[in-house]
């Protein structure tokens, strides 16, 4: 008697989110099958291309264990990263394995430049990556709030991009595989999680400074996206009293592009003012001035954006990562001035991931969407399984 869909289905599934490859038994134990059933489903997957052998187990008495594994053939994944500073594009297995990672200056501001040399930056880390599998998913980070529709982005100011633009439609056009947009500290947060120093966390807070500022929130394991997806737009915190509108077209204030044009522009200096945000530090823990007051000023206003999302979230740590954000100086400064300003003062932690927070989550992000495609696919013959053609 051949196995169920239901069955294969239940064995593919489990086997997506394992780490390492397993034995016929373990898949037993863990998807409450019989032997003879999984013995029969597993032969089915491989035939399907859909999962592999990998060895044998060995080392404890009895015979040893043959190991199974979802197969590279099940398909690929990709995440997109666009920053102010820096594209970054990755590919991965289906099941988040690394097979190829470029990234390249962002050559020019403003959506329709962006997406397009993201879109050539995508096809070049498929080249290299070498997979013949399927591209089944595709991620998008954007700076900036995704809209309703899942295409339009708002307020990409630190991409010069202030008014709304449709980054989904063109990148899907260039690789013809759905694409999915998330915001780029959101994935940084499920990067955290998934990945990196947010794996034992349940309630966090990741906030990232580079170009801009923004913050990622998970409560109780979940991300929080808000009820327009702008949770988290921390660079559109008000000061307390102020009546002042929003500045829609303004760089972050505690940005890292407003700092150094700040700093560029100040009076006092006794040589050149700094060229970048990087010196700018290091000549203010030299006890320059104005350099030293200037960071002193930078760090009250990531306290003071830490102390708010505390107010809020109360969470258990707050992570800090980006350009700026995994400054020493910073860190250590801001976590002690918002100490003074909360009623349980944050654990304040660097990110383990680094400028690939992004990333990460969303290779995360990818492979949970390429789930039910790969699912999909028990019902279809060998034949109609084909790569996608991203030339």
């Amino acid at each position: 008697m051949e196995p169920g869909p239901s069955s294969r289905q239940r064995i593919l599934d489990f086997l997506l989110v394992q780490e390492e490859a397993v034995s016929r038994p373990e898949v037993a134990a863990a998807c409450d099958l019989s032997r003879p059933t999984v013995f029969s489903a597993i032969q089915h997957l491989e035939q399907a291309g859909l999962v592999h052998e990998t060895g044998q187990r060995s080392g404890s008495p009895g015979r040893s264990a043959t190991l199974f594994e979802v197969a590279p053939t099940a398909g690929t994944v990709l995440a997109l990263d666009i920053g102010g500073s820096n594209l970054r594009v990755a590919v991965a297995d289906v099941r988040g394995r690394l097979r190829a990672e470029l990234r390249e200056p962002t050559a020019r501001p403003g959506g329709p430049a962006i997406t397009a040399q993201a879109s050539a930056l995508a096809r070049r880390a498929l080249a290299a990556a070498g997979s013949s599998s399927a591209l089944t998913a595709v991620t998008v980070s954007v700076p900036g709030v995704v809209g309703a529709d899942g295409s339009t982005v708002h307020f990409a100011s630190n991409i010069d991009q202030p008014d709304p633009f449709d980054f989904r439609t063109p990148i899907a056009e260039a690789l013809g595989t759905p694409v999915v947009l998330e915001n780029n500290v959101n994935l940084a947060a499920l990067g955290e999680r998934w990945r990196g120093v947010g794996r034992e966390l349940g309630t966090f807070v990741i906030v990232a400074v580079g170009a801009g500022i923004g913050a990622g929130l998970v409560h109780e394991g979940r991300l929080l996206r808000g009820a327009h997806g702008a949770s988290g737009e921390v660079a559109f915190l008000p000061s307390l009293g102020s009546d002042r509108p929003l500045d829609l077209r303004a760089h972050d204030a505690a940005g890292g592009l407003n700092l150094l044009t700040t700093a560029q522009r100040h009076p006092g200096w006794a040589r050149t003012p700094p060229s970048t945000v990087e010196e700018l530090f290091r000549r203010a823990s030299d006890g320059e001035e104005p350099a030293a007051g200037l960071v002193e000023e930078e760090c009250a206003r990531v306290a003071a954006v830490i102390a708010s999302l505390c107010a809020v979230v109360d969470p258990e740590a707050v992570i800090l990562t980006g350009g700026v954000g995994a400054n020493e100086r910073l860190m250590q400064r801001s976590s002690e001035l918002a100490a003074s300003m909360t009623l349980y003062p944050p654990v304040v932690i660097r990110s383990e991931l680094g400028d690939r927070a992004s990333v990460v989550g969303g290779i995360y992000l990818a492979t949970r969407n390429a789930r039910d495609a790969v699912l999909r696919t028990l019902d279809e013959p060998p034949w109609a399984r084909s790569s996608t053609d991203v030339s």
